[in-house]
């Protein structure tokens, strides 16, 4: 991925605040969420996949279904991760 695509895709996924400013648990778990394979790539090439996966484990609110698939590609159980630990309040089903 270009260096402006990679810079214009963190502006999107960071709507609400400064991607310059935003910490990096931000930027990995919105990358998590809503960002692309490719951008997923480039995420994990600057800020390690060690830290990745810290945030992929220890974030609660992320997408379960982004997280399930994380975790079937890096072979992590899910319910290590406090997105599926964590009770949910309400439940619509």
């Amino acid at each position: 991925m270009k260096p402006q695509k990679y810079n214009e895709r963190l502006q999107q996924l960071c709507w609400d605040c400064d991607h310059k400013k935003a910490s990096e648990g931000t930027l990995l778990s919105r990358a998590i969420n809503f960002g692309g394979f490719d951008f997923i790539e480039e995420v994990i090439k600057k800020y390690g996949k060690e830290n990745f996966l810290y945030v992929l484990k220890n974030k609660r609110g992320l997408n379960k279904q982004a997280v399930n698939y994380w975790c079937m590609k890096y072979g992590i159980d899910i319910y290590e991760t406090m997105t599926f630990k964590t009770p949910t309040i309400w439940s619509p089903f």
